[in-house]
C-alpha cells in the first residue's frame, strides 16, 4: 500500500474510533508490544550478562551475537530473568499473551486454531479506553489462513492492513497497492529470501509500517501497536550483509548435545538427531542482529518524533528455540531453551531502570500486566496476574516476597502430554508418560538432572505439585485431569488420586 493511502486507512481509523475522554489527556501512554518468533533468550546481551559465562555462550566461548538496542531496552527497565511461554508453541502462546487466559480458555490449545472472540483482548480493552490499535507482523490467531493479510479473525485491532494470519516469509512488496509475499515459485508465495533488501526484507519492510504508524504526526489518539516479526524462527536465512556476518565465530555444540545422559520420555523420541552445523547459528545470529538493528530503528524515530519516553513498550518471543540444546531444534517442551523467553519492560515514568525481576512470570500475565503499568482496569474473568506494581520496582518486590511465586506450562495439543510449575528455582513437569521430573536452576542449569525423590527436595516438589493442582482446579485445565497426570501429580502429593 502507498503511503498516502496508508495515510488514507489511518484518518478514516480515527474517524470511526472517536476519542474518549480517558485516552484524550496528553498524558496517557502508548504501547508498543514487540514480538519475536522462536527467540533463544541467550541472544540477547543483556540476559548473557545475567549468566555465568558457560550459560550465557551456550554455542562455543566468544560465540554470541550483539544486541545494543535491546540491551538498552533493559538497562532503561526491567528485565524478567525467568519469563516463560504459557505454552511454548506459536498460537497458544500468542493467544495467552493477548487474552490473560489460558490457550484452552480461548479456544486456542493447539496451533492454526482460531481465537475466541468472546474473550476480550488486549486490543479489545484499549480501544474501549480510547486508543487507536494497529497489529503488523505474524498473527497466527485466525486459523488456517497463510499468510490471509487482514485476517477476518483479527482482535479487535483497528488498524491490520499489514496483519498476516500465519507463515515465516522473508521478503514482502506492495503490490496493486495492497501487501504481499515478494517471494515465489510457480505462482505461489515461498520462504525464500530472494534478494530481498533493507527495504524489502521481512523485518525492515515490517519495522517501515510500524514506524509510519506510530510516528503519524496527525494522530492525536495514544497508540497500542503490536510489532510481530516472523523471525529468528526457521528457516534460518536472513537477507544480506548478516547472511554470512557470524560465519568466523568459533561455534561449538551446546553441552547438552549428545550429552549421553537419559533423557525425559516427556522429550519424545526422534529418528534421527540433528547434526551440529555453525553455520545454521551463523545464520540464526545475523537474523537476531537484523532485529536489534531494526528495533534500533523503530526507538530512534520514536525519539525524534517525541514519543519514545510516553510509550510503554514490551520487548518477549512467543516461545524460545533449543538450537540444538538437548538434541533437539525448535520448542514444544518444558527445556529452558524451548520454553523460556526474554521479557523486557521499559516505561520510564512507571518502571525503575536498571531492574531485574527474578520470580517467574508467564506470557499469560501480559495482558493484565499491560492493563495495570496503564492505570486501567483489571478483567475478573482474567487468569493471568497483574504484575505491574511488582515490574515497577522489582529490587523491592523481590524483598517482599513472602511466598514463592509459580507460573504455569501446559504442553500444545487438544490432548494431554505434560504440565509444569517453575519457581525462581526449579520446574516440575508432571507427564503422562514419566515419572515426575524435578529441575534446579541453580544445581543443574544444564538441566540433566532430575532432582525428584531426593529427600533434600521432597518438600519443593510437594508445593510445585500442590500449586499444580490449584492451577487446574482454577482455571479448569483438562490437562490435570487426565488420568496418568492426575496419579502422578496424587504420587507427588502424597495421596490417592482421584482419578482412579
Amino acid at each position: 500500500m502507498p503511503r498516502h493511502n496508508l495515510h488514507l486507512s489511518l484518518l478514516l481509523v480515527l474517524a470511526l474510533f472517536p476519542c474518549t475522554a480517558r485516552a484524550s489527556s496528553s498524558a496517557a501512554p502508548n504501547v508498543l508490544l514487540i514480538v519475536t518468533d522462536e527467540h533463544n533468550f541467550r541472544t540477547l546481551g543483556c540476559y548473557r550478562e545475567s549468566m555465568p559465562r558457560e550459560q550465557a555462550e551456550m554455542w562455543g566461548l566468544g560465540a554470541t551475537v550483539p544486541t545494543p538496542h535491546l540491551d538498552s531496552l533493559a538497562r532503561d527497565g526491567v528485565m524478567c530473568t525467568r519469563a516463560y511461554a504459557t505454552s511454548p508453541v506459536c498460537s497458544p502462546c500468542r493467544a495467552a499473551m493477548i487474552t490473560g487466559r489460558y490457550p484452552h480458555a480461548v479456544g486456542v490449545p493447539t496451533n492454526n486454531h482460531v481465537l475466541d472472540r468472546s474473550v476480550p483482548t488486549l486490543a479489545d480493552r484499549l480501544n474501549s479506553a480510547g486508543y487507536r490499535t494497529a497489529f503488523i507482523g505474524k498473527w497466527h490467531l485466525g486459523g488456517d489462513g497463510k499468510p490471509e493479510w487482514a485476517p477476518k479473525v483479527d482482535g479487535g485491532f483497528q488498524f491490520k492492513d499489514f496483519m498476516f494470519n500465519r507463515g515465516h516469509w522473508k521478503k514482502f512488496v506492495i503490490k496493486d497497492g495492497m501487501p504481499a509475499v515478494g517471494a515465489r515459485k510457480k505462482g505461489r508465495p515461498t520462504y525464500d529470501v530472494d534478494n530481498a533488501d533493507s527495504e524489502t526484507f521481512s523485518t525492515d519492510w515490517l519495522t517501515d509500517r510500524a514506524i509510519d504508524y506510530i510516528t503519524d504526526e496527525e494522530a492525536t489518539k495514544p497508540f497500542f501497536t503490536v510489532i510481530s516479526y516472523p523471525d529468528p524462527h526457521g528457516p534460518n536465512t536472513v537477507r544480506t550483509p548478516y547472511d554470512h556476518r557470524f560465519d568466523n565465530l568459533p561455534f561449538m555444540p551446546p553441552r547438552t548435545y549428545q550429552s549421553g545422559k537419559p533423557s525425559p520420555k516427556w522429550l519424545g523420541g526422534i529418528k534421527k538427531h540433528p547434526v551440529f552445523r555453525g553455520q545454521d547459528m551463523s545464520r540464526y545470529f545475523g537474523m537476531v542482529q537484523c532485529l536489534d538493528d531494526n528495533i534500533g530503528r523503530l526507538l530512534e524515530q520514536m525519539k525524534k518524533a517525541g514519543r519514545l519516553d510516553n510509550t510503554l513498550i514490551i520487548m518477549t518471543s512467543d516461545h524460545g528455540d533449543l538450537c540444538y540444546e538437548h538434541d533437539r531444534q525448535n520448542k514444544g517442551n518444558p527445556y529452558e531453551g524451548s520454553a523460556r523467553v526474554p521479557m523486557i519492560l521499559r516505561q520510564p515514568k512507571r518502571i525503575v531502570a536498571d531492574q531485574v525481576y527474578t520470580q517467574p512470570m508467564g506470557t499469560v500475565d501480559l495482558t493484565p500486566t499491560v492493563l495495570g503499568l496503564l492505570n486501567l482496569p483489571a478483567d475478573p474473568n482474567d487468569q493471568g496476574r497483574d504484575l505491574s506494581a511488582a515490574l515497577a520496582d522489582a529490587s523491592k518486590s523481590s524483598r517482599n516476597s513472602e511466598q514463592p511465586a509459580v507460573t504455569f506450562l501446559r504442553n500444545s495439543g487438544t490432548s494431554a502430554a505434560w504440565v509444569a510449575a517453575v519457581d525462581a528455582r526449579y520446574k516440575l513437569i508432571i507427564s503422562v508418560n514419566d515419572t515426575p521430573w524435578l529441575f534446579d536452576a541453580l544445581e543443574d542449569p544444564d538441566e540433566l538432572q532430575n532432582f525428584h525423590d531426593r529427600p533434600e527436595t521432597k518438600a519443593v516438589a510437594k508445593r510445585l505439585g500442590q500449586a499444580l493442582h490449584e492451577y487446574g482446579v482454577a482455571n479448569k485445565d483438562p490437562h490435570l485431569s487426565h488420568p496418568k497426570i492426575a496419579a502422578s501429580l496424587a504420587g507427588v502429593l502424597g495421596r490417592q488420586s482421584e482419578a482412579n
